[in-house]
């Protein structure tokens, strides 16, 4: 077992959950009593829905290759991840220098999944 990956993916499945929750009720929901037109709606849902189905693959993904780390392809695949979710998190910590410090503070919850990824390489 690979109690770095496993731990990535338990914390990613919370943070999915949230997403799930807080990210539609916060910022989706009151996006969608703005009258935007039915294309900036439909790409703002597509993007919400990608975004789920990115967090749950990889939350399943990170869980299994946690439990099973010797598979093909173990490494590869935190490497993905790893670097997927450095990236989310930098793009978040640049928008904050924009606004204030934790008006988006998902980044709290992204690095650790991206650097626990990285750190269970080893």
């Amino acid at each position: 077992m690979n109690r770095f990956w496993f731990t990535a993916g338990i914390i990613n499945s919370i943070a999915t959950i949230m997403h799930l929750i807080l990210g539609y009720a916060d910022p989706l929901l009151p996006l969608t009593q703005m009258g935007l037109n039915d294309v900036s709606m439909a790409t703002l849902f597509a993007v919400w829905t990608m975004a789920t189905l990115v967090m749950l693959v990889s939350s399943f993904n990170l869980v299994y290759i946690g439990i099973y780390p010797h598979k093909a392809g173990a490494k590869e695949l935190a490497l993905l991840w790893g670097v997927l979710y450095v990236a989310f998190a930098l793009v978040f910590v640049i928008v904050n220098v924009s606004y204030a410090f934790f008006s988006l503070p998902q980044w709290v919850l992204l690095l650790p999944i991206g650097i626990l990824a990285f750190y269970g390489r080893k």
